[in-house]
């Protein structure tokens, strides 16, 4: 079926577009609320008459919509989050917190020009597509940040906990202290207190996988041993 929109349908276009869709989505959606008319020949001036008016008002707009677009690429949004030890976050980031954060800065954007496919689920740095302007689209730079601040990224784009880093320079840093008066040189001890730290967290997370290895297992024995006997 041919129809003209009379109003904007996302992912189908804009007033004035004649478009080819199903015929149950024209008859029992778009006609009867008023989104769109069927498309012959009288009603096409129509559409030339709604596509010169929306034409018409982007024109007035575009450099309004250029501005906020510049305004938007200079600003990084910070959303805080709940997150664990790995930079994994308790729940996730959607369009609509991204909308919010953009309105509390005073950028009232519909959800739908948000292109963020999906939902955010760790930290980090990401630039989602951001429609302000038919014809104008700003890259918004948006940081996923923990509320506490504890687990971070790196420049190297590795998660960091900062509670271990700055257990470590602890450590070395008695080390030094204990160096003093020492035969062994400050610098030596620091670097071997160093090393130890990350060996320690290795290993924690080696016995990590460990536990986690035999808890599979021992469900897949659970598992088999709870299958029915085979009859004879």
């Amino acid at each position: 079926m041919k129809l003209i929109l009379k109003s904007e349908v996302d992912h189908l276009g804009l007033p004035g577009d004649v478009v080819d869709v199903a015929d149950g989505y024209g008859r029992n959606f778009l006609i009867p609320r008023g989104k769109a008319i069927i498309a012959t020949k009288g009603a096409m001036k129509e559409a030339e008459a709604l596509t010169r008016a929306r034409k018409a008002q982007e024109a007035k707009t575009v450099d309004a919509a250029k501005s906020s677009k510049d305004v938007l690429e200079s600003r990084t949004l910070r959303i805080p989050v709940r997150v664990d030890d790995r930079g994994g976050l308790y729940g996730s980031v959607s369009a609509n917190d991204v909308q919010r954060v953009l309105k509390e800065r005073g950028h009232d954007i519909p959800r739908k020009r948000i292109d963020l496919r999906g939902t955010i689920k760790e930290i980090g740095s990401y630039e989602i597509p951001v429609q302000v302007h038919p014809q104008v689209i700003a890259t918004v730079t948006v940081d996923v940040v923990d509320e506490e601040g504890k687990i971070i990224v790196n420049a190297g784009g590795a998660i960091v906990d900062t509670e271990a880093v700055k257990d470590a320079e602890a450590v070395a840093a008695a080390a030094a202290d204990a160096a003093e008066g020492s035969d062994t040189d400050a610098d030596v001890l620091a670097e071997q207190a160093l090393e130890a730290a990350t060996e320690y967290e290795a290993a924690q997370a080696t016995a990590e996988q460990v536990e986690a290895d035999a808890a599979e297992a021992s469900d897949e024995v659970a598992d088999e041993t709870t299958e029915e006997p085979e009859q004879v």
